[in-house]
């Protein structure tokens, strides 16, 4: 059976991730992730892994990773929220986030790519965690770029995207997922007032 096809409507692989929890503001979300082999094929999905380093990953027993990828999507999730907010994140997410990059930082190694040096966290070096950790060197990258003032929030379903329109117009995480509905809903109410109004005449 074919597995969720991962909407990657986030504009960056971390917000993707994020987004992985369908409705954040449902009392019982749904999560997209729910085996860590979905997780690996997610990863696949956004480019974070190569479809090698996928296959090598989901070899391997995934122990407790797949729970400590929950924790740290919603610790991401807390943390963009606040953002969102105009709050500081808290001091224990922040923490936590430092930790997890240390960890990232020991898996960590240089390599020449077109003349150039890139630094990247090692499949093998990092073993099952190397989904997490280069999650949390992108979450970690985007928080200290001048993009994290374009990330914006979805008022219907809490998911997270980068705006890239030049004046920064855009609401919903898309119109075919939220904006429609959420227009087919207006309309609809609007409709019914007018109906009543008249009746009411």
């Amino acid at each position: 059976m074919p597995g969720h096809r991962f909407e990657l409507i986030g504009g960056d692989p971390v917000l993707d991730f994020v987004n992985t929890v369908h409705d954040w503001t449902a009392a019982k979300p749904r999560d997209y992730v729910p085996t860590f082999s979905d997780a690996l094929r997610f990863g696949e999905a956004v480019g974070v892994l190569t479809p090698a380093e996928a296959r090598r990953l989901s070899a391997l027993p995934p122990g407790t990773e797949l729970r400590r990828l929950r924790e740290l999507r919603t610790r991401l999730e807390r943390v963009l929220r606040a953002v969102q907010a105009g709050r500081s994140p808290t001091a224990d997410d922040l923490e936590q986030l430092a930790d997890d990059a240390a960890d990232g930082a020991r898996a960590a190694r240089l390599r020449a790519e077109k003349g150039h040096l890139k630094r990247v966290i090692d499949a093998d070096a990092a073993g099952v965690a190397a989904l997490r950790l280069r999650l949390v060197d992108g979450m970690i990258a985007l928080l200290t770029s001048e993009r994290l003032s374009r990330v914006s929030r979805c008022p219907s379903c809490g998911w997270f995207f980068v705006d890239a329109t030049k004046n920064r117009s855009r609401r919903w995480c898309s119109m075919a997922m939220c904006g429609s509905a959420v227009k087919a809903r207006n309309y609809y109410w609007r409709t019914k007032k007018r109906r009543e109004k008249k009746i009411a005449r």
